[in-house]
């Protein structure tokens, strides 16, 4: 039914937003409604969500979101009435519910509602509202039909003659999002909501001010070069006036700086909330008893790196579900508890976001790690015998890398773990892995707070400027040319017990450095627990600065993040440390290998 309302973009875009973030916070609520059943105020929460989006879309004209939300509200209502108990085929039937309207807003967003068959599920709501389904205590959240992934879903689906062998007594099976209809499709749902973000209006204001201040110091800018057109400020009292306003126009430009990003900031929790209901599905798929601990989801982040951030972080907890975590018989077999844990944990450490997914699982066996490598070529018996078991578990973030012995269609550990380390070199940052049999895995990720600024030390080789983000420098050193030796076809030296690879950016960038002198300036970066040391000119100093990306023409360049405009107009490469180790270790294993 048309609507009038229907004409209004603005109405419409803020229905969306806060409807997406109902159902958002939905999937956490109700993931948690079913651990505690007792919780009056998650079920209620989960009601109010339910009603807001069912008045709303009523008040458009959208019917078909009405219909769907009333009678998944009509099962809550009596759920808060005590007429039914809760049940796993009540929060399966409402989860389902709940993927279904989500698919209805994407259309919304993208154009329009369709026609959806969603009968069986709506008859399933119906039924669950029944006074005959009412259990005994002691009967609630009866085992029933695991939920599987959207994948299995569809498959399940489209196979004549399936009888789900899971159901409860008596009890028809829990309708599947994709039999009640198209389930959301989180990418696409991701990528339309990303136009737009609730900002806290004391950040606009903060905003606001700085921009009055700029406003003013402009003023003072004009006046002063008027002054000076018309020779009435010269010398010394001129030097005084230029000098206090570039100090002033400084000063207000890093607060604006500051408050502009603190606009795009916002808590991880958008990405973390989605994770619940994740481990609940695939737990109950995979026939896991899993409990998920998050914590730090407080932790504000750039609005771009949440966006970037969640397909990595869902490769790794589908890892640590499929292969990690052991099955309840197993655990018990083993001394272990019957419900694994998987901890998902986000903190500030100065200018990074550092990310920790850790489970207590069965963790990466590093000598069957060692023996693919081996197999497959990439390192020879004899160096490998010489590597720490960090530096063998790092051969899981090669591309085709796995030791599964049967590739699951969930996930492998190591299957996609290069695609992580991937997505993770695009934010500019880092992934460690460490690993003990038996005990579990921990994947640590190190991400900037934000993809917009960037604190660098700027270096020089020749006469060409090159940037190095300054959260990888560790420290700068000198290293005399007797220092310096040849290990397998590589430069290394010592720096405070440690041997070091040493890399030559004149050679790198095919640009004669000053080199060959007694004495050298290096600069020595971290990346993880792994040092590598460069050979440079000079060194310039620290500045902020706004990294672009090369395009398709230094896509594949490992050791090149992007560039940078400096002060004086021109480019400088601004370096990826990260890609200078991978080149590094490359080098290094097609020495050991010829």
């Amino acid at each position: 039914m048309e609507n009038e309302f229907l004409q209004d973009p603005a109405l419409i875009q803020e229905f969306l937003v806060e409807s997406e973030e109902l159902l958002q916070r939905m999937d956490q609520d109700m993931v948690a409604l079913e651990a505690n059943p007792a919780d009056a105020e998650l079920l209620n929460r989960i009601f109010r969500a339910l009603h807001t989006i069912k008045g709303t879309s009523g008040f458009l004209g959208f019917e078909s979101v009405v219909r769907l939300s009333h009678r998944a509200e009509d099962v809550l209502n009596a759920l808060r009435r005590g007429e039914v108990q809760l049940r796993k085929r009540t929060i399966n039937a409402l989860l389902a519910a709940r993927d279904q309207l989500g698919h209805m807003l994407t259309d919304i967003r993208s154009g329009g509602l369709q026609s959806y068959a969603i009968d069986a599920l709506v008859t399933e709501l119906e039924a669950c509202c029944q006074a005959a389904s009412v259990s005994k205590p002691g009967e609630i959240l009866i085992a029933e039909q695991p939920v599987q992934p959207e994948e299995a879903l569809q498959a399940q689906a489209s196979a004549p003659g399936r009888k789900n062998h899971d159901a409860g007594p008596g009890e028809p099976p829990p309708p599947s999002p994709a039999a009640a209809g198209n389930a959301i499709e989180p990418k696409k749902a991701t990528e339309a909501s990303a136009a737009s973000m609730r900002v806290d209006v004391r950040k606009l204001d903060e905003l606001i001010n700085l921009i009055g201040e700029l406003v003013l110091e402009r003023n003072r800018l004009c006046q002063l070069s008027r002054d000076i057109s018309a020779g009435r400020i010269a010398g010394e009292p001129l030097e005084s006036a230029f000098s206090q306003s570039t100090a002033r126009l400084s000063f207000i430009t890093d607060e604006l700086q500051t408050a502009g990003l603190k606009t795009r900031m916002m808590p991880i929790d958008a990405v973390f909330r989605k994770f619940p209901r994740l481990v609940r599905d695939l737990a109950q798929n995979l026939r896991k008893e899993v409990q998920l601990e998050v914590r730090g989801q407080e932790t504000e982040i750039d609005k771009t790196m949440v966006e970037l951030i969640g397909d990595p972080l869902v490769h790794l907890i589908r890892n640590s579900l499929d292969h990690g975590i052991e099955t309840p018989d197993k655990r018990l077999e083993l001394g272990k508890a019957r419900h694994g844990a998987i901890r998902l944990q986000a903190r500030q450490e100065g200018d990074q976001i550092v990310i920790s997914v850790s489970d207590d699982g069965a963790g990466i066996d590093a000598e069957r790690v060692l023996r693919k490598a081996i197999e497959k070529g990439l390192v020879t018996a004899e160096r490998g015998r010489q590597l720490s078991n960090r530096e063998i578990l790092d051969f899981v973030f090669l591309p085709g890398f796995s030791t599964a012995e049967k590739v699951s269609d969930v996930s492998g550990r190591g299957v996609g773990m290069d695609v992580v380390r991937t997505n993770l070199k695009r934010m500019n940052g880092t992934i460690q892995l460490d690993s003990l049999p038996g005990k579990g895995t921990t994947v640590l990720l190190r991400l900037p707070l934000t993809l917009a600024i960037l604190p660098v030390l700027l270096v020089q080789v020749s006469d060409e400027d090159y940037a190095l983000p300054l959260r990888a420098v560790l420290e700068t050193s000198r290293v005399r040319s007797g220092e310096v030796h040849e290990v397998e076809g590589s430069e290394v030296f010592r720096l405070h017990g440690e041997t070091l690879p040493l890399l030559r950016l004149n050679r790198m960038f095919a640009v004669e450095g000053d080199g060959g002198g007694r004495e050298e300036k290096v600069v020595i970066l971290l990346i993880g627990e792994k040092r590598i040391a460069l050979v440079v000119d000079r060194l310039i100093g620290q500045e902020s600065t706004v990294i672009k990306s090369l395009g398709s023409s230094l896509h594949h360049s490992s050791s090149v993040a992007g560039a940078t405009i400096g002060g004086d107009g021109r480019v400088r490469l601004v370096l990826d440390p990260a890609g200078l180790l991978a080149g590094v270790e490359s080098k290094s294993r097609e020495q050991v290998l010829q």
